[in-house]
């Protein structure tokens, strides 16, 4: 089965508040999604194939996540290792995205993920990010109209363009800070996840990035808001109540999902066999079938 009826397909999981849980969504839905685009097999087969559990199963799409957050830490949670891939050097030009782009596939270990991808960070994203930013006001200094450069607002497009063709969906996990490439995934994504911890001040400062996604919208760059999803929820916490309640009031009913409810599991995952899912480690939990929820609402659109 294809992508969802939407053609939306690159999505950005963002908040520049830390302890959101803004990775934990990123891996979970770009393995969900991958997930998905698995399906029992037709017979003759029409497309890849792949055996997982003694079922053939048919690859409908390639999922990409794509780490921007200096920390490096999907390559963590999902109990991988760069050797070398840096999404650093991919976007100073010095590595071509064949060479950035690994596989996160371990079936070795029990973790069959054939058909999920990961561009790695390290620390070195801060680095480059200056570089990027040094030699877009250099071009800008010169304008001689010659292009010397990909300019800044243009590099993940640029130098994401294959990755763009080739795979059904692209997930990034943002920075929590505004920096020198904020405009940028905002201009190559085309839509906006947004987790809100269910606290007073979390809620707060995810108004504050919204209201920075909308000041890009006005100016020019086309990126929709489309989730806003609560995190670390408590039922019987009243004041948990409440913040949801206020999220729908100021987001729109709609555009809040279903709350990732406070659970031990989702902490204990990355730990399990060296780095897994919420799907992979506790499948049938309350946070695993919440987190499946939002990949049903993105894959559908």
């Amino acid at each position: 089965m294809a992508p969802g009826p939407q053609t939306t397909k690159i999505f950005a999981v963002v908040n520049r508040k830390g302890g959101v849980a803004k990775t934990t969504t990123a891996v979970a839905l770009a393995h969900g999604l991958a997930m998905r685009l698995l399906q029992p097999a037709e017979d003759p087969p029409v497309r890849q194939t792949v055996s997982l559990n003694g079922q053939t199963l048919a690859v409908h799409g390639h999922v990409l996540l794509i780490d921007l957050d200096p920390q490096g830490n999907c390559a963590t949670a999902l109990g991988v290792r760069p050797d070398g891939a840096d999404v650093a050097d991919l976007l100073t030009g010095k590595q071509a995205i064949t060479d950035s782009v690994i596989s996160v596939d371990r079936s070795e270990d029990g973790l069959p993920r054939p058909n999920l991808w990961l561009l790695p960070a390290s620390n070195r994203l801060a680095d480059a990010k200056n570089e990027l930013l040094i030699a877009d006001f250099v071009k800008m200094m010169n304008n001689r109209g010659g292009r010397q450069g990909v300019p800044l607002l243009d590099v993940l497009h640029e130098r994401l363009q294959v990755a763009i063709e080739r795979f059904a969906y692209i997930i990034i996990d943002c920075p929590p800070t505004i920096d020198a490439l904020s405009n940028a995934i905002y201009q190559f994504a085309q839509a906006a996840i947004v987790p809100v911890k269910v606290d007073y001040l979390s809620a707060a400062g995810t108004a504050q990035h919204v209201g920075d996604i909308r000041n890009a919208q006005m100016e020019g760059i086309e990126i929709a808001i489309h989730t806003i999803l609560p995190t670390f929820y408590v039922k019987r916490q009243v004041l948990d109540q409440q913040i949801v309640e206020a999220l729908q009031k100021t987001y729109g009913a709609r555009r809040v999902a279903e709350p990732i409810p406070k659970n031990q599991v989702v902490a204990e995952a990355p730990a399990y066999l060296g780095g897994a899912t919420i799907f992979e480690y506790a499948p049938d939990s309350p946070a695993a079938e919440a987190y499946w929820q939002l990949v049903e609402r993105v894959f559908h659109g």
